[in-house]
């Protein structure tokens, strides 16, 4: 089939061949990607069996949004052709990496803790796998691992009010197969699956240990001559002792393997979410070297060298995880519960809120088909959803009234604010502008909610039938997210004040207001997020778990945001004890709600890639949609392309280091230019495309270094306080514009030689531009906490250009910022958050003296909650002949329900 066109995918090569069809690697002339497609050749239709099945991988693997499972685009038909388009992922199945005597420790946890966050999330779901296996994991060349083939997946059929069942739980449908059949791969089925009984998620949990015995020992846990002889060990034998085939395993991962491979169901580990748990902790003892040595009293199949490696890496994996290791054992997580699925969207459905009898619940949603988020409402229990509300605007973070009559809810329309609206449906009304986060008082006679992004939010509270809103503490820097004491007479509010970020508790009337003390015990235990809205809006502060003195919040921990909460004295107002972690699972949960001892919240799944615009540069024009040019599943930000457009260089985490990559955008191929150490924005590319300049903190100093995009060691070109690279490199990478502290610094790259050449002496100066002909320098300042101001400056060398001679492009009342220039020089795009959204926008200039020519004029408005661009410095933009590209988060999720713990 290679050459031919199967819907809009063009096939280039074969890529493997198994039971349930062949995979090719093609391209999406679409979106200009490579896509994995698997195939049910035509001879297999016939088979219902077959064919059934094959459908149902798409559907099981589409149900989930997680980094470490394969994304499933769509499945389509063609000319009597079946066939699944996925995400195509570069490297080679784990199988193909397991050396004969295993793997090293760091290995093994660092692929093992990813499966398992995998089927946690999948098990969450309702969806078990039932074929892992090495050979379907996937492992890219940055160690990122990806759960293929869910080919044999099943939903969890569990009995209602069965207290010990093991998974969460979706009723049995269409995907279910009957019991009795024996699917899967006989080596790592579990007993009850090669019996052909019901399998559950502990099925699944057993396959993972023989995994992990696997890579450990290098060999497999159960082996026969035959697939009948396999399913006998696995039914009646015990695999050899891990550590008497590799004598340097911990006796704590012997023990997780053991328990994974217990014949009887019941003695395994129950939750998929535990055995990670378990991992995790694996990982920290063994990073901080307080991992037991095991003391081998047989022979050890290793080498010394394997243990002079392992100590090498173990040492090396301590430095790097000092402040990890340094910080207190927060609480144990939270046992996994029982989780209700309440709703299935491929997109956004978000913010939940229970009505106060438990029985009704409101939530945002995508799925009318527009791309905005509408308010719904449907009960509990079941049924169909009813549509509130049908504005173009975003509507969203509904909350019940306390006696359960009416809704308030944020709305974008009319250029934002509070809305109310009765329970039932009908015409919503605004009570107050610009407003977000609205919580009812106790009494339902009053709405607190808040004003603008965190550093300069302002915190109001206005009657829940309209009026002039009151605004509480104005002397605070920042108030946002306010919540109500149960006393109905104090707010709980996120706050900056005098230079310290924290909880603060304030009276509605007289009285002072209390520094609650979060963010120091969130800081000693690892917390963030405490304060400031993380990930795309989530706000930390979500309630007061009714008749207790507990607060309920989001906070990060990890590589998670799970759901938080911690004491906070009604006497004192101060937080009391230790954080306790409410949900635990392995992705993002937030916005909470809790009624008649029920949990509900949003568990989100997101993607940070770099897209594309394609636009006529030198004017404007837009001639196109917004594409995805990078498809990693990690985070791809602060992007930098070539003048010609046929370059792009983007950063990417991978462990905690942060690697620079190049993609040719005209034939896809993506290769890895160079690591740093440190997070956060700082690279960009040379005009012509030669080389790539990127910033690194060493010994606690920033310092510069340059890479040819044509490979070889990067060369370090400035050593001591060099500043943050955000864009300034000259057209043949020779001069740097980079960001100091208040300033813009001009750095030589072949002498190192540093001179500031634009200083304010108020505020600071940052993100320099070159012009394309380097003859000019666009930069912008911050006058304000919570507004930026772009300037031109001529460019005359190591010579600094006074403010005399700045030339003004904004005014200065929004936040607007990184100016980049046309590939002409005619035009300035930048972003701009003027609209209450990051937007890019652009401003015509006067060819001979770059001063503004009429009115600046938006590009890309990004006003749903469902694509958005964040923080524009990591983000970054880059302008190059055809494109103006850009770092955008896409977010989905869905409503789960559990018992209060």
């Amino acid at each position: 089939m290679i050459g031919q066109t199967l819907g809009h995918y063009r096939i280039e090569a074969k890529l493997g061949e198994g039971g349930m069809g062949v995979v090719y690697k093609a391209r999406d002339t679409r979106l200009d990607r490579f896509v994995a497609l698997k195939v049910l050749p035509a001879e297999k239709v016939a088979d219902p069996e077959r064919k059934r099945r094959f459908v149902q991988e798409a559907k099981a693997a589409s149900a989930l949004n997680h980094p470490n499972i394969i994304t499933i685009y769509e499945i389509d038909t063609d000319g009597g052709v079946d066939f699944i388009a996925m995400e195509y992922v570069e490297g080679k199945t784990l199988d193909r990496l397991i050396p004969r005597n295993g793997m090293r420790l760091a290995e093994v946890l660092k692929y093992a803790i990813q499966i398992a966050a995998a089927l946690a999330r999948a098990h969450a779901a309702g969806i078990v796998h039932r074929d892992i296996k090495p050979a379907n994991i996937m492992v890219t060349p940055d160690s990122h691992v990806k759960v293929l083939d869910f080919g044999l997946a099943k939903l969890v059929e569990v009995m209602e009010g069965d207290p010990q069942a093991p998974t969460a739980t979706m009723k049995a449908g269409e995907l279910r197969t009957e019991e009795g059949s024996i699917l899967g791969t006989a080596a790592y089925m579990s007993p009850e699956q090669s019996e052909g009984k019901k399998v559950d998620a502990r099925s699944d949990i057993f396959s993972f240990g023989s995994l992990l015995y696997e890579i450990v020992t290098g060999r497999r846990a159960f082996q026969g001559d035959t697939n009948m002889s396999t399913r006998a060990a696995i039914l009646h034998k015990e695999p050899a002792p891990v550590r008497e085939i590799a004598a340097d395993a911990p006796r704590d991962l012997e023990k997780i393997i053991t328990r994974c491979l217990r014949k009887d169901p019941a003695r395994r580990f129950q939750h998929m979410a535990d055995v990670k748990v378990a991992l995790e902790e694996l990982k920290e003892e063994s990073e901080s070297g307080k991992l037991d040595s095991p003391s081998p009293t047989r022979p050890v199949a290793a080498s010394p060298r394997r243990y002079l490696v392992a100590g090498i890496a173990l040492v090396l994996a301590a430095a790097g995880a000092a402040w990890w290791l340094s910080r207190p054992r927060s609480t144990a997580p939270a046992a996994t519960a029982n989780l209700v699925r309440l709703t299935s969207d491929s997109g956004l459905t978000t913010d939940p809120a229970l009505s106060p009898d438990g029985k009704l619940l409101a939530y945002a949603s995508d799925r009318g088909g527009d791309g905005n988020l509408d308010i719904w409402v449907q009960q509990v229990s079941g049924g169909e959803a009813i549509r509130l509300t049908r504005d173009p605007a975003d509507d969203s973070e509904p909350v019940f009234s306390p006696d359960g009559s009416k809704i308030a809810f944020h709305s974008d329309r009319e250029g934002g604010g509070i809305y109310m609206m009765s329970a039932l449906g009908g015409e919503a009304r605004r009570i107050a502008r610009q407003g977000r986060h609205p919580r009812f008082s106790p009494d339902g006679s009053q709405v607190a909610y808040s004003v603008g992004p965190y550093m300069g939010a302002k915190m109001y509270v206005v009657a829940s039938e309209g009026g002039q809103p009151r605004q509480i503490q104005p002397n605070f820097m920042s108030a946002s997210n306010p919540i109500w004491c149960p006393d109905g007479k104090h707010l709980l509010f996120s706050g900056f004040f005098k230079g310290d970020t924290d909880w603060w508790v304030t009276p509605l009337d007289e009285g002072a207001v209390v520094q609650a003390g979060a963010f120091g015990v969130f800081q000693q235990y690892g917390l963030q997020g405490l304060g400031v809205n993380v990930l795309g809006g989530i706000s930390s502060l979500e309630f007061w778990l009714p008749g207790t003195d507990s607060v309920v919040f989001s906070a990060i921990s990890g590589d998670s945001l799970n759901l938080w909460q911690v004491s906070i004295s009604p006497q004192t107002w101060q937080v009391t004890g230790a954080p306790r972690r409410v949900m635990s699972g392995a992705g993002m949960e937030a916005r909470p709600s809790v009624a008649a001892g029920r949990l509900v919240f949003t568990a989100l799944s997101q993607n940070t890639n770099v897209w594309g615009l394609p636009i006529d540069a030198n004017s404007g024009k837009v001639l196109g949609d917004i594409g995805r040019l990078t498809e990693g599943a990690a985070r791809d930000f602060s992007p930098s392309i070539s003048n010609d457009g046929r370059k792009l260089a983007f950063s990417r985490p991978s462990g905690r280091a942060f690697d620079i990559w190049l993609k040719d955008l005209e034939s896809g191929q993506e290769r890895r230019l160079a690591s740093r150490g440190s997070p956060g924005p700082g690279l960009s590319m040379a005009g012509d495309g030669s080389k790539v300049v990127y910033t690194n903190v060493e010994n606690q100093k920033l310092v510069l270094y340059a890479v040819s995009t044509n490979g070889g060691e990067p060369e370090k070109v400035c050593w001591d306080d060099c500043g943050t690279v955000l864009g300034g490199v000259s057209h043949d990478g020779g001069k740097i514009l980079s960001s100091g502290s208040r300033n813009v610094i001009l750095v030589d790259t072949a002498s190192g030689q540093k001179t500031e050449i634009l200083k304010h002496p108020q505020y600071a100066c940052c993100m320099g531009h070159f012009s394309p002909d380097d003859r000019w320098i666009s930069f912008h300042t911050n006058p304000s906490p919570v507004t930026r101001r772009i300037f031109i400056a001529p460019f005359r060398g190591a010579v600094a250009v006074p403010e005399s001679e700045w030339i003004p492009i904004t005014d200065g009342q929004a936040m607007d910022r990184y100016g980049w220039w046309s590939p002409d020089g005619n035009l300035l795009y930048f972003i701009s958050g003027r609209d209450g959204f990051v937007c890019l926008w652009a401003q015509r200039l006067d060819p001979a003296t770059k001063h503004p020519q009429g009115a600046d004029f938006p590009i890309r408005h990004f006003h749903t909650a469902r694509r958005a661009l964040g923080d524009p410095e990591a983000m970054g933009m880059s302008v190059g002949t055809g494109r103006l590209i850009f770092s955008m988060t896409e977010q989905t999720g869905n409503i789960w329900m559990t018992n209060l713990p």
